[in-house]
């Protein structure tokens, strides 16, 4: 059965990926701004804010289209699917019209994580992010550009981004953690089902392009040997072994790098890794794009 997809947002840079990948599908495009129609649509992606998402896609579901959904808005609802498909595709029929894809810094970090959790039981993570301006969409990479090329100006950023690292400027919550360093802890209690794990994320604007660097810290509940993490991340979908991977390593690639593994000496049972992941792809796009291809082969 041909399948007629819908981008809604194809403006922006993660529906300007989707749209590549799904070109040979001949998708409908929607601006952000636009008023999109869902008559005859199947599958519609939401590359939009949560608010035009929460608008839009109640009128989708009702026309009967699955919504696999980029932003904010349906995540934290325990209704709705939050899906790696490398990790927990198997909810997937669960989705009741909508599904949601993760945090960008979320679905990087776990694709490593997940197979070793399943062996070894995740107690803890410390998570300190290296996260590109791509994040912030096509206008935080024009900033970037623009004051590589001499221009001060800062409109989408609160501090020049150009030669300078500082703490991501999502919203300041209660807790003292910003809104992006607690989609991370949420997310990945959700994703992984396991309310027992504990995630601290410190997560920092670096002036690099479209791919993230994560360096995480991870206190597991079993012992373990470098050589069994190793050989686990050999055989992770989605994720390739590779020490000393950097951010343009990972920029244009589909698969998470992953690698520099070590023992942390100062914490018992745990283990430090680095890795490096296309914010744009993996991060977003890609996993909308691989949701919509597990779903149509069930």
């Amino acid at each position: 059965m041909l399948m007629r997809y819908a981008i809604v947002g194809a403006g922006g840079l993660v529906g300007r990926e989707l749209s590549t990948l799904l070109k040979d599908q001949d998708p409908i495009l929607f601006g952000s701004d636009s008023t999109p129609s869902y008559e005859g649509i199947d599958v519609a992606f939401f590359c939009v804010s949560s608010e035009v998402a929460k608008e839009e896609i109640p009128k989708a579901v009702k026309k009967n289209v699955l919504c696999i959904d980029a932003s904010t808005a349906f995540r934290d609802d325990p209704s709705v699917p939050l899906i790696i498909p490398e990790i927990n595709g198997h909810i997937m029929e669960q989705a009741n019209g909508i599904i949601s894809s993760p945090n960008c810094t979320t679905t990087l970090m776990l694709l490593p994580l997940a197979p070793i959790h399943r062996a070894f039981s995740i107690k803890r993570i410390i998570a300190t992010t290296y996260q590109a301006v791509s994040g912030a969409g096509y206008r935080g990479m024009t900033e970037l550009q623009a004051q590589i090329q001499g221009q001060e100006h800062s409109e989408i950023f609160p501090k020049p981004c150009a030669n300078n690292v500082y703490l991501h400027e999502s919203p300041l919550q209660s807790s003292g953690y910003v809104e992006e360093e607690e989609k991370m802890h949420i997310e990945t209690q959700k994703i992984l089902e396991d309310s027992n794990i504990q995630v601290s994320a410190r997560c920092v604007r670096v002036p690099v392009f479209r791919a993230h660097c994560i360096a995480l810290n991870v206190e597991l509940e079993k012992s373990f040997e470098l050589f069994e993490i190793e050989s686990l991340l050999a055989e992770a979908p989605g994720a390739t072994y590779q020490d000393g991977a950097s951010a343009l390593d990972a920029t244009g690639i589909c698969d998470v790098l992953c690698g520099n593994l070590r023992i942390d000496k100062t914490q018992a049972n745990t283990l430090e890794l680095w890795v490096c992941g296309d914010q744009l792809l993996k991060g977003a796009a890609l996993n909308m794009f691989q949701i919509a291809n597990a779903l149509c082969l069930n």
